[in-house]
């Protein structure tokens, strides 16, 4: 199972499933709270089901005529390493943060265990299992930072220009619209100053699992 990376037949069978995972995932993404457009989960679960379909694409270039090209892009590569990590969050947060966590039966609905569990494991399962060794570059470590500050910090920015044009506090029967979490929830008992150190917190967190993934790509096989 650990070369499946050099079995093209097994890799392609195996992203087969994944892709059907990804599509499972992407239909409860729609199903969800709403506004979908508000969650880094929809967000994550998106950008690897756009990966998850360009891989399987590359896999099958691949197993027809032995064409790597998609597969060893560089900018391919990283966004898929990216897209991992960004995953990884969300099973973390969702599986250990959030109220419905993996504990508790509310995380094995469908819908939850679609997005929360079973897309990030074999999502990065792949990676671990499929992507050619020493395929991944130290870059893309901090590189993978990138969306996610991009969705912070757009959530943040909007919904601080919102309290401000209201001269305060956004009004609990609109908290829903702007605040994707509790814990990023400013008028509920946390301050910036604390979300702003939790993500902080949770950055560093990505940053260590940037460097593990790097480091399991790199291992070589015992023979």
């Amino acid at each position: 199972m650990r070369s499946l990376y050099e079995n093209t037949k097994g890799r392609l069978i195996f992203r087969i499933i994944l892709t059907a995972v990804a599509i499972g995932a992407l239909v409860c993404s729609f199903l969800g709270t709403k506004p979908i457009l508000l969650y880094f989960t929809n967000w994550s679960v998106w950008f690897v089901v756009i990966m998850t379909f360009l891989t399987l694409t590359g896999t099958v270039m691949s197993y027809k005529s032995q064409n790597e090209s998609l597969l060893d892009n560089k900018i391919y590569r990283l966004l898929k390493f990216a897209a991992a990590v960004m995953i990884f969050a969300t099973f973390v947060v969702s599986s250990f943060v959030l109220p419905d966590k993996l504990w508790t039966p509310s995380f094995w609905k469908v819908e939850s265990f679609f997005k929360h569990f079973l897309l990030p494991v074999m999502y990065i399962t792949d990676g671990i299992l499929c992507d050619k060794r020493n395929s991944y570059k130290i870059h893309y470590v901090f590189a993978a930072l990138v969306p996610p500050i991009i969705y912070w910090t757009a959530v943040i920015t909007r919904f601080c220009s919102y309290r401000n044009s209201l001269g305060g506090a956004i009004p609990e029967n609109q908290w829903n619209q702007y605040y994707p979490y509790g814990f990023t929830n400013i008028d509920n008992g946390h301050s910036l100053t604390f979300l702003i150190a939790l993500l902080a917190g949770i950055a560093a967190g990505l940053t260590i699992t940037g460097f593990v993934l790097y480091l399991l790509n790199r291992k070589k096989e015992k023979k």
